[in-house]
């Protein structure tokens, strides 16, 4: 009896670099490394029958493949400490376990493990923190430095009780400098808004009832973002502080109700139930959903408020106006030719004087409170350390104050 002869293709070859496979797919060819730990990555890909695409792909991938073998992580080095933190320690230690907060995370692991990664950890010191503060500093990256190397200072501690180094090179250091980019944002600019949005499309009017109720409230932009109904009650508006380490108690911030508060609260929750889908009306649960009835994802609500900006400055700006409109032609002659390249203005509506983000809010309503001398401004803030209202959240450009007598 013959064997039964099949037209199935070879799907995966040898490349001859150690862990770099090729792959042949239905339309294309694809070099792709696989991890120890059994991540796969691919590197590179080219059309099928394409022999130059193939072959410049190839190259490109072997290169890479020996680029991630010549920084692979080495047992016992720091690269391998770092590691560690982040598979048995990151889960439990950070209370934000979100997408994005992980992804944060993973990159600081990767920048710090391409600089102290190939060295021994007992010969890390603290001329090394140094050297990764300068380089970062002239790669443009002078404050998140300060924030790695935090990071890496709390690897260390738990190196420490490894027994991997006898102490933490990284504790004391002076951290680089730079100016603040401070946006001051004055209550007018956000009432503006506000009064703007509420005569939009649902979308639009979710980001100017949001951006009031920040104001009112002094609520952080990740708690205003998936506010819950539930926090409305009787007793004022409330919520569980969503800036906290693990294991740290809970604080429940509580707003009391003012006659401007139930208003913003009671159009958002109108806004809320008009959410529908292309068939059917969606009941939500938050207070500022989107239109499947659930909370933004945080780079969903940064587009919306970045278009949401740019409508309203192009109200009273004839340069935004006109740059809105070249975006949005542009747009529409994309979606015709589909083979058009990418096209830009080059006008950056963040850089506008009226703009602001939902991260300006908070700040502003702190200040408000310190202007006024309110006594509850501190509770209002909700920080552990007053300190840090001051430091951080007062904008007051006038500091006032009566005579001595």
């Amino acid at each position: 009896m013959t064997a039964r002869r099949t037209s199935q293709r070879l799907r995966k070859e040898s490349t001859g670099i150690d862990r770099l496979i090729k792959y042949i797919g239905a339309k294309k060819v694809s070099f792709y490394y696989k991890y120890p730990d059994g991540r796969s990555e691919t590197l590179s890909s080219a059309p099928i029958g394409d022999r130059k695409a193939i072959a410049e792909a190839e190259r490109i991938a072997k290169r890479k493949a020996l680029d991630i073998q010549a920084g692979q992580i080495v047992a016992g080095s720091v690269a391998d400490m770092i590691d560690r933190f982040r598979q048995d320690v990151d889960p439990v230690h950070y209370r934000d376990q979100s997408k994005e907060g992980k992804a944060v995370r993973q990159a600081a692991y990767d920048v710090l493990a391409r600089f102290f990664g190939k060295m021994a950890p007992s010969g890390m010191k603290t001329v090394h923190g140094y050297q990764f503060l300068d380089a970062r500093a002239k790669s443009g990256a002078p404050i998140k430095a300060n924030k790695e190397l935090s990071q890496m200072s709390t690897i260390c501690n738990f190196a420490v009780r490894w027994g991997l180094i006898d102490a933490n090179p990284f504790v004391g250091m002076m951290l680089n400098k730079a100016d603040k980019d401070v946006r001051a944002v004055s209550r007018s600019q956000i009432v503006r808004f506000y009064l703007w949005a509420i005569r939009q499309g649902h979308a639009y009017r979710t980001m100017g009832c949001a951006a009031m109720f920040t104001y009112l409230t002094g609520f952080r932009a990740a708690e205003v973002r998936p506010f819950h109904l539930s926090g409305l009650t009787d007793d004022g508006v409330r919520v569980v502080g969503a800036k906290r380490k693990k294991g740290e108690a809970e604080v429940v911030k509580v707003r009391d109700w003012s006659p401007r508060l139930r208003v913003v609260v009671e159009r958002a929750k109108r806004t809320a139930a008009e959410t529908t889908t292309k068939k059917t009306v969606v009941t939500s649960l938050y207070l500022f959903p989107n239109r499947r009835g659930q909370p933004y994802s945080k780079s969903g609500w940064g587009s919306v408020w970045q278009d949401a900006m740019w409508e309203w400055i192009s109200t009273f700006d004839a340069e935004a106006a006109n740059a809105l409109r070249a975006e949005r032609e542009q747009s529409a002659a994309k979606r015709k030719d589909r083979g058009a390249g990418t096209w830009t203005s080059g006008y950056s509506i963040a850089e506008h004087a009226a703009y602001f983000s939902t991260l300006d809010i908070r700040p502003a309503a702190i200040t408000t409170k310190l202007e006024q001398r309110s006594a509850d401004a501190y509770d209002f803030a909700a920080h552990a350390n007053p300190s840090t209202t001051h430091r951080h959240y007062d904008r007051r450009k006038v500091k006032r104050a009566s005579a001595t007598e």
